[in-house]
Parts: structure tokens; C-alpha cells; sequence
């Protein structure tokens, strides 16, 4: 692609970017239709807006707070120790390659829909795929929520290194994008899919009896993304005082953050086939996918209300973001909290690694698709098998972390 052809891309990908759809629920028996469920369609995602009834929020409180209370208190200990040491110079970062960990973050994990365009096979500049976010979202050291125009990297599909990177005119760093990416990763980006899995959902009592399973799962995930949602800003005083985020560290910003990834919707990505040689979980995902939907048809009956791609999207993909978000960023200081102009993005995003990107330890039900006893849920894990163990093994069947 010469350059040209480049910037047009560029600008073409400004006013062109196609979102998805608001999801509307298919019409349902009479009996089935009932509380909070209806068919009326969406005019915006929301994460969290589905009501729940005081016992199962009774339950979840009880079941799922104090494991992920425990998850982040120890997770972010063990960060302020490190912090402390590091700044003593009894210890050192992991070494790694800041431009390596940018091209895992655009082909690695669900930043990759946002994969735009290749060179052509003989250009001269290499075999170069451009990712585009349009409207990026980002907090300045000011403490206040920023959004640029377009904000573009460049990865050598050779090499999976940034080659660059621009946010509007101006060049950045791999460093400072790697501090962009996960910061999008944990944020603007990841809050779509715990939206859109409200639409993957039936928490209506009447499920206790015709899918309790599904009920179950239901539940965990309105819980979760009340958590984390609503609960999540509570803790930043907590972290401040820790002296791991400074005192100026703006909770609204970050909550309009999440509510600008909401509203946006999701990039348009008909070209990320295009990846599979390039990205095993591009690859899981593309084949996994219509694997789903087809077993999903096949059952159904037994997900009344439920969108079979927003189920998709709670279930296989948002805990396959989690854990590859744990592979890509093994170490939480390659953040540089020091940046001058993105350091308050970096504070944040080194406590998201070390507190909710793993898995919730102690759980006293059962969450994975591995094992699961309905039949759906056993007939999709078989055939992930087939593509990837590693991902198969670790797909959630709720929102969970």
C-alpha cells in the first residue's frame, strides 16, 4: 500500500467506521415473557442496567464478592510491594520488548477487530497491518478523559512488532503505546463485551426450573458487570491512599471512559480472516464462532430470550480477553507510571493486571464451559478442543472476572 493509498485509508476509516447494532430479543412464548425480559429493541448497549431480584443479589454478594475482594487486595499487596522494591533498586521489570508487547496487544486478543488494512504483498515498506481506533478514548496526566481523532498503529506481521504509531499528527512511542493499548484493552474496549453480554443473558425466575444453569450464569454476569461497573470507581481511594495512584486520579474520568466504549459500539471487521495466519486467537475465534451459533440453534429452546452472538460475546470471548490479557502483560511494571503524558493511564492499568485480569480464586460453582453438563455447553467445548485446548479450557460460561 504506498502512502497515499495509506492516508486515504486513514481518513476513509474516520467517517466510515460501521458499528454494530443494538440487539433485539426474539419473540418468545407467552409464559416465558415475563418482568424484565421484553422484545422491544435497545437503543444503546448499557452494562448495567438488569434488574435483580434481592435474594440473588444476596447470593452473589456472598458467593462472588469476597473471592474477587480477595482476588484484587492480594493481587494489588503484592504490586505495592514490588513498587516499593523496584524504587529501592532491590528489583527489576521483567526484560522485554516494549514494541512486541504492542503487536501482541493488536493481534492477541480483541483489540485485533480493529484491524483495517495490509500492505500489498511487494511494497517496499514490509508486510505491514494497520490498526485504526477512531474517537480513541484516553485519560492525560491532567486527570481528564480525552478522546483523539484517530489513533493508528502499524505491526510488522513478520516480525509482530509496532513499527509505529500515531495519535493524529503526532508520533508516539512504543512504550507509550503499549500504556494506550492496555488502557483501551482494559477499559473503553472490554466494558462493549460485558455490555453486550446483557443481551446474552435470562435471569427471569422462570429459568430456575426450564434451564437453571443458564439461570445461574444469568445472574453472575448482571452481578459482575454491577460490579464492575458501578463498584469498581469505589476502590480508587483505596489505591490512592496505597500511594499506588496519585491524589488527583479523577474517578469521572475513567467513568466516562467506560461510558464513551459503550456508546461507540464496536468497529466493524470484515477483514480479520485476514489475521488468522497471524493470530492464534484470531483463529480460535473465527472458528469457533459459527461452531456456536450452530449449536446454539440446535438448543435453542433452552435459552428463551437470549442472543446466540451476545452470548458468544459474555461467555467464549470476554473470558478468552481476560486470559490473554494475562499472556500479553506478564509483568505490570512494563507500564511506565513516569510518562508524562500517559502515566495516570499506566497507575491504573498495573492494578487491573495484578487484581482483575485472573481468574477468581475459591469459587463454589461451577463457571466453565470444561465440564459443564448441559449438552450445549459440552458440544461447544468439544469441538474448541478441536481448534485450541488451551482456549477451549479456559472459556468462562458467565462473566466472572
Amino acid at each position: 500500500m504506498t502512502s497515499e493509498k495509506r492516508e486515504a485509508a486513514r481518513l476513509e476509516a474516520r467517517q466510515k467506521a460501521k458499528r454494530l447494532a443494538s440487539f433485539r430479543a426474539p419473540r418468545l412464548n407467552e409464559d416465558v415473557i415475563k418482568g424484565s425480559l421484553a422484545t422491544d429493541k435497545a437503543i444503546e448497549l448499557d452494562m448495567d442496567h438488569v434488574y435483580v431480584n434481592y435474594f440473588d443479589f444476596l447470593w452473589a454478594y456472598c458467593l462472588i464478592g469476597p473471592n474477587a475482594y480477595l482476588l484484587w487486595l492480594w493481587g494489588v499487596l503484592s504490586l505495592w510491594v514490588r513498587v516499593k522494591l523496584h524504587k529501592m533498586g532491590l528489583i527489576r521489570p521483567k526484560p522485554f520488548d516494549p514494541a512486541e508487547i504492542v503487536g501482541k496487544l493488536c493481534l492477541e486478543g480483541t483489540l485485533a477487530v480493529h484491524y483495517y488494512a495490509r500492505t500489498d504483498s511487494d511494497s517496499e515498506l514490509g508486510d505491514i497491518a494497520g490498526f485504526f481506533f477512531q474517537d480513541f478514548p484516553y485519560i492525560d496526566n491532567n486527570d481528564m478523559a480525552r478522546t483523539c481523532d484517530l489513533f493508528a498503529v502499524d505491526i510488522d506481521l513478520k516480525t509482530k512488532k509496532m513499527k509505529k504509531a500515531k495519535m493524529d499528527d503526532d508520533i508516539i512511542t512504543a512504550s507509550e503505546a503499549l500504556t494506550l493499548l492496555w488502557f483501551n484493552t482494559i477499559s473503553g474496549n472490554h466494558v462493549k463485551l460485558h455490555a453486550l453480554a446483557n443481551w446474552g443473558i435470562n435471569n427471569e425466575p422462570d429459568m430456575r426450573d426450564h434451564n437453571p444453569f443458564l439461570l445461574q450464569n444469568s445472574t453472575v454476569t448482571v452481578m459482575y458487570n454491577f460490579f464492575g461497573f458501578t463498584k469498581f470507581v469505589d476502590y480508587i481511594q483505596t489505591w490512592k491512599n496505597w500511594g499506588l495512584m496519585v491524589e488527583t486520579w479523577n474517578p469521572n474520568a475513567l467513568l466516562g471512559v467506560f461510558k464513551h466504549g459503550i456508546a461507540d459500539n464496536i468497529w466493524a471487521h470484515p477483514n480479520i480472516e485476514e489475521l488468522i495466519p497471524h493470530s492464534s486467537f484470531v483463529r480460535f475465534i473465527c472458528l469457533l464462532r459459527p461452531l456456536f451459533l450452530s449449536e446454539f440453534r440446535k438448543h435453542r429452546n433452552q435459552f428463551p430470550g437470549v442472543h446466540g452472538e451476545a452470548m458468544f460475546v459474555g461467555t467464549v470471548l470476554h473470558s478468552l480477553d481476560h486470559t490473554i490479557m494475562d499472556v500479553n502483560l506478564e509483568d505490570p511494571l512494563w507500564l511506565d507510571v513516569d510518562c508524562p503524558k500517559f502515566g495516570r493511564m499506566a497507575e491504573l492499568g498495573r492494578i487491573v493486571k495484578v487484581g482483575f485480569v485472573s481468574d477468581l480464586p475459591g469459587l463454589m460453582f461451577h463457571r466453565r464451559f470444561k465440564g459443564a453438563k448441559h449438552p450445549f455447553y459440552k458440544s461447544v467445548y468439544e469441538k474448541a478442543t478441536k481448534i485450541n485446548r488451551f482456549f477451549a479450557d479456559n472459556m468462562d460460561t458467565c462473566i466472572i472476572k
